[in-house]
């Protein structure tokens, strides 16, 4: 009876399949793909990349970007530079890393399961020698390995650590890439939220209130994050040293001008202000100015007077132009250069301005966190038994003239092994 054998379409397919996964798990594509990931993501540290959600910050971004980069900006954006993480080279790149991640990832679970049984010497190993020494003497240089006999063949392993630790530094990155792709999807930004000296805030679209205490010279200030009256978040929070708790960060993006103003008339009695027609009358009112609003405005209606401030300071200087017209014929009355402390007059009454301060505040909650963490550790800690802890068998044969020794670990030097008195 002759033998039987596979039809040639069946091992051309077999033979592409195996090609096929050779490739996926290649160090090449896996080292190709890395290197592309972060070269775009050098990109996205060094270009200002498009602001989401804000249609202001979004057209200030545009204008600085056609001044700063001229006529490349077209090019840049047509790239996709200018939204990394949106492009869709990077979405490409982080899928091959996935499936490059997951193919690697099979294979570690297949050595793992190959290793934990005593298996046959394989027909091509990356390494193997012939020497004069016992196995008993070879066996006796090698530490932290497992070693199981069995009719004059001896395995030795780093089973299970060592195979672990190759399983973490491929399954840690993937969760890590979970959670970066689940960031757009669950996490939510709040941006450029202002907080009043001592005053409460609802947090838009989302069920928080937001108290802030007075800011120092110092630019701290005292955030509480409130969620149905139970407090989520207390403490201290100033640029660069943000704030968290319950999953949620609290950063202080900026610290702006601010002043209090106050009234009194002609007998010495507080005048009642009002920034609008519909808001209450107050004593004293807090104005806030930032790049896009320069200038602030309230009445004093008992005073039948209207007052504009116009912030005029830079790089730190505090410095304001006052103007105050009369109502309703908005005939300018008074106009001065202030700075806070100062007085104005105006038809015998007086205005006065404190300084302050108001923060700019960016809320972040980001639960993708978790996942990206989860899968940072076993990364780290899986890259560093990979280097320190590295996965290999070796198979020792005896024979009449000593042993035959076969390695699975190319960069196991096997020669210097098997030399007298060294160590592995």
């Amino acid at each position: 009876m002759t033998a039987s054998t596979s039809p040639p379409n069946v091992i051309l397919r077999r033979d592409t399949w195996q090609s096929v996964w050779r490739f996926a798990t290649s160090d090449a594509l896996l080292a190709g793909s890395v290197t592309g990931l972060s070269i775009l993501l050098t990109a996205a540290a060094i270009l200002p990349q498009t602001p989401q959600g804000d249609s202001t910050a979004y057209a200030r971004w545009l204008s600085d970007t056609q001044i700063r980069f001229g006529g490349a900006a077209g090019a840049l954006a047509a790239l996709g530079l200018f939204d990394v993480v949106h492009s869709i080279a990077f979405r490409a790149l982080a899928g091959i890393l996935g499936l490059t991640l997951v193919a690697r990832l099979v294979d570690r679970i297949q050595d793992f399961q190959l290793a934990s049984r005593l298996a046959d010497p394989p027909h091509a190993a990356a390494h193997a020698i012939e020497v004069s020494r016992s196995t008993n003497a070879l066996l006796q240089q090698l530490q932290g390995y497992r070693i199981r006999k069995r009719d004059g063949l001896t395995t030795a392993d780093r089973l299970p650590l060592a195979y672990l630790g190759s399983i973490a530094a491929h399954a840690g990155p993937l969760v890590l890439l979970l959670g970066l792709t689940l960031s757009p999807l669950i996490d939510w930004r709040i941006e450029a939220l202002s907080a009043l000296p001592n005053a409460t805030v609802s947090v838009p679209g989302a069920p928080y209130v937001l108290r802030a205490s007075n800011i120092d010279a110092r630019g701290d200030i005292g955030l509480a994050l409130f969620r149905e009256g139970a407090p989520v978040i207390d403490g201290i929070a100033a640029p660069g040293r943000p704030l968290s708790g319950g999953g949620i960060g609290l950063f202080v993006r900026d610290i702006l001008p601010a002043l209090r103003a106050s009234g009194q008339d002609e007998n010495g009695q507080p005048l009642d202000l009002q920034i609008s027609a519909d808001s209450a009358p107050s004593a004293e009112l807090l104005l806030t100015f930032d790049v896009n609003r320069p200038d602030a405005f309230f009445v004093a209606p008992r005073a039948q007077l209207a007052v504009r401030v116009s912030f005029q300071g830079q790089d730190g200087d505090r410095a304001y132009r006052v103007s105050v017209f009369s109502s309703p014929d908005a005939k300018r009355i008074a106009e001065a250069d202030l700075r806070p402390g100062d007085r104005l007059s105006a038809n015998g009454s007086f205005f006065e301005f404190q300084n302050e301060s108001h923060a700019v505040i960016d809320m972040v909650q980001a639960p993708s966190q978790v996942v990206v963490l989860a899968g940072l550790i076993p990364t780290l800690v899986g890259l560093a038994l990979v280097a320190l802890y590295p996965a290999r068998r070796i198979w020792f044969i005896a024979t009449e003239q000593g042993t035959h020794i076969l390695c699975d670990d190319p960069d196991f030097d096997l020669e210097r092994f098997a030399a007298a008195g060294s160590r592995s």
